[in-house]
């Protein structure tokens, strides 16, 4: 086997991703990703900001668990529900050419989801704290981490959807 045929192998499994450009959205695709291999990264991080900034000991894996339950919420049920509510009834963006997306809940639909995400979340937090303490202190840590990943993940998510949609 020379070493060409890995190179001609390659090339063949990747030729048809690009003749199949109807294959979804990018929206679909890194909500897709996002679900898969995000959420744990995202939880990595948080983790380490409760660690690192707060001294908050914690178990990473119930933090990654939050954000996987969150995130699965958020996609399927609340992100589609508020994007049919602005009027959208194409959520995934499967059935609306480029351009015709309408976006109008968008901003609102994130700031919700920050809001569950919080809500979501926070049973989880709690039980991934070592050391549990009774008074408000716990909550500054939480929503800071969150805030952060959050607002990471909301940048991302506006230059996706932002250069095929209309603003509404």
């Amino acid at each position: 086997m020379s070493k060409k045929n890995p190179l001609i192998l390659l090339v063949l499994l990747l030729l048809p991703n690009f003749v199949l450009a109807n294959a979804g959205s990018p929206m679909m695709w890194f909500g897709f990703i996002h679900l898969v291999w995000i959420n744990a990264i995202i939880g990595i991080y948080e983790s380490k900001i409760l660690t690192s900034k707060f001294n908050v000991s914690n178990r990473k894996w119930l933090i990654i668990l939050a954000n996987y339950v969150s995130m699965f919420i958020g996609l399927y049920y609340i992100a589609p529900h508020f994007s049919e509510l602005s009027g959208n009834t194409d959520f995934w963006g499967g059935k609306t050419r480029l351009g015709e997306y309408k976006l109008g809940g968008f901003l609102s639909g994130m700031g919700i989801s920050f809001i569950a995400t919080l809500i979501i979340e926070f049973p989880f937090y709690f039980l991934a704290l070592k050391q549990k303490t009774k008074d408000w202190s716990i909550i500054k840590p939480f929503i800071f981490a969150n805030l952060i990943t959050n607002i990471i993940m909301f940048i991302i998510y506006f230059i996706i959807v932002s250069f095929g949609v209309k603003w509404n």
